[in-house]
This record gives C-alpha cells, structure tokens and sequence, in this order.
C-alpha cells in the first residue's frame, strides 16, 4: 500500500511541475511579444541620438566661431584704416574747425588773399589784419550813427554771425542799435547789431508805406 501511495505522489509532483514549466513558457512568450525591441536593441538607439546632438553641437561652435573670426577681421581692418590716417595735434583740428565756419571769399578776393599770405611776412600779414580790423570797426560806427534800421527794411548781413554773412533779409523787428532780420531758409530771425546790417531796399523805395 505503501508502493501504491508513493507512486500516486509522485504522479501528482511532475503533473504540478509540468503546469508550471507550461506557465513560465506562455509566460516568457507573452512577454517576447510585448517587448518592441531587444535590450540590445534598446540599447544601441540611445547612441545614435547622442552621436547625432554632438554632430548638431560642433557644427554650431563652428559657425560661431567662423562669425565671431569674420567680425574679429573687419574691427582690424577698420582700426588699421583709422590708424593709417594722419593725426594733427587737437589744437589744429579746432583750427581747422574754425575755418569751415568762415564765410566764403569770391574769386577776386581769393586771390588777393592768396597773393597776401604768399608773398609777405607773418608780421606784415598781422599788420594788415589788424589795420582792416579797425577799418570795419570805422564802417560800422558809422553805419550805427548815420543808418537807419526799421521793420520791413530789405539788408544785407555783412557782420555777425559768419554763417549769415552775405545773407539777404528783411528787418523782423529794428531796436536802437540791435534788430531782428528774416531769413529765407532760416527758422529764427537773426540777432544782429545794426552795423551788422546794410541796407538794401527800404519800406518807401519798395513802395509799402505810401
């Protein structure tokens, strides 16, 4: 009976280890046919990305450096073209300055202005400044005793400002030795001495007061 009980045991134990040994194997198929890859597989996609980024990442500290070496060349060449430019002492450049605001000379006198500064001395030149400084000194106290200044005369600017002289314009408004004159193409009138005006045309010789 014995011989009997065993054999049935035994029985029983390999049916049990058949039925898990067929679980374990739908098991592992299951989880074969869910899986979208191998580990391998899975494995060796992550490194292509990696290889692809570092591509992308060169090739952009390339065109950078590329950019900032083109910038770097043009501030060079522009700094060497500054340098090679002759520089005067800062006190020629606002003399150089102050003559772009001179008025213009014409042909005749440019000339005699040539001819002056050519032919004579520092100190002959000086002299003669000087004597035609005092002359439109003259010139204009006499034009402020003798001239009369009224609103709407017709001037010439022929002292002042440099900018305005040889300028023609009409009195805005005449004081006793100051007046205001218009302009054309000038926003404000200009402040002047009555010296600094010749006059032109006046309100009777145009005909607009009587």
């Amino acid at each position: 009976m014995d011989t009997n009980n065993t054999q049935d045991l035994n029985t029983k134990l390999s049916a049990i280890d058949k039925a898990l040994a067929a679980a374990k194997a739908r098991k592992a198929a299951s989880a074969s046919t869910s899986a979208p890859m191998s580990d391998e597989a899975s494995a060796e996609q992550p490194t292509v990305k990696v290889k692809k980024s570092d591509a992308d990442k060169a090739q952009r500290i390339a065109d950078r450096e590329a950019r900032k070496a083109q910038r770097d060349a043009e501030r060079a060449a522009r700094k060497a073209a500054k340098a090679s430019q002759p520089k005067g002492p800062a006190h020629m450049k606002k003399l150089d300055r102050a003559a772009g605001k001179l008025p213009s000379l014409n042909d005749q006198m440019q000339l005699t202005f040539n001819e002056v500064t050519t032919n004579f001395s520092a100190e002959q030149i000086t002299s003669l400044a000087l004597h035609l400084q005092h002359f439109n000194r003259v010139k204009a106290t006499e034009r402020a005793l003798g001239q009369k200044v009224e609103t709407g005369f017709q001037v010439r600017i022929i002292g002042g400002d440099p900018r305005f002289i040889g300028m023609t314009g009409t009195v805005n408004k005449a004081q006793r030795i100051r007046c205001y004159v218009d302009i054309p193409g000038v926003r404000k009138p200009v402040y002047l001495f009555t010296s600094d005006v010749e006059v032109v045309t006046s309100q009777a010789a145009t005909g607009t007061n009587g």
